[in-house]
C-alpha cells in the first residue's frame, strides 16, 4: 500500500518587486519554492528576442505540509506579503491537487510560450492600425524581417505599401485573395 504525501502547494504573494528576493529567502529556509515562468518572443531593437517572464508576477507557489511545517514562518519571510487564504482562521489555501505538477511539465516540455510577433503571410488581409489610411484594407505581398509590403486599394488603383508589422492587424479569417473591388 503507497503512502500518500500530505505535502500540498501553497501559493504567496510577494511583496511589490520582491519576487526574486522572496524565492531566495524561501530555499534558504528549505521550502520547495517554484516560480513559473512562460517564454515570450517579441521585437527588439529590429530583431526578435526570446524572454522569460514570470506567469503569474507577485506570487510564488510553495511545496509544504501544512502540518507539520512552520508555515507561519513564510508570511515572516523577507519579501513575503503572505500565504494566500480564503478561511476565515487564515489558514493558507492549498492549490488542486496535480495543478502544478502539470503546470511545471508544460514550462519543462516548452509549452508555455507567446508570442507578441504576428507573422503575415503572403495573401493575408490586413487592416492599418494607424496613420491618414487607418482602417484601409489590404493585402500582404511578402514580409522581410520587420516590415510587411501590401497592396492597397487608393484613389481608384492599388498602392504598394510598406509598414512596420506592428502597425497592422490581420483582418478576416481564411486567407484568400481579394479583387480591388472588395478593397474599396
Amino acid at each position: 500500500m503507497a503512502v500518500q504525501s500530505r505535502t500540498r502547494w501553497y501559493a504567496a504573494k510577494t511583496k511589490a518587486g520582491q519576487d526574486r528576493i522572496a524565492i531566495d529567502n524561501l530555499a534558504r529556509q528549505a521550502f520547495q519554492v517554484y516560480y513559473p515562468q512562460f517564454t515570450i518572443k517579441r521585437w527588439r531593437n529590429k530583431r526578435i528576442a526570446y524572454d522569460r517572464e514570470p506567469l503569474f508576477p507577485g506570487y510564488v507557489l510553495i511545496s509544504l505540509e501544512l502540518e507539520t511545517a512552520t508555515w507561519k514562518a513564510i508570511n515572516n519571510t523577507r519579501g513575503v506579503y503572505r500565504l494566500l487564504s480564503f478561511a476565515n482562521d487564515s489558514t493558507p489555501s492549498a492549490l488542486p491537487i496535480g495543478e502544478v505538477e502539470r503546470l511545471q511539465q508544460r514550462e519543462k516540455e516548452g509549452r508555455l510560450f507567446l508570442s507578441e510577433i504576428l507573422q503575415f503571410r503572403r495573401g493575408d488581409r490586413i487592416k492599418l492600425k494607424v496613420g491618414p489610411s487607418v482602417d484601409q484594407i489590404g493585402q500582404v505581398i511578402r514580409t522581410r524581417g520587420e516590415r510587411v509590403e501590401f497592396l492597397m486599394y487608393l484613389l481608384g488603383r492599388n498602392i504598394r505599401c510598406i509598414a512596420p508589422s506592428h502597425t497592422l492587424q490581420l483582418v478576416g479569417g481564411p486567407r484568400t485573395s481579394i479583387s480591388a473591388e472588395a478593397m474599396a
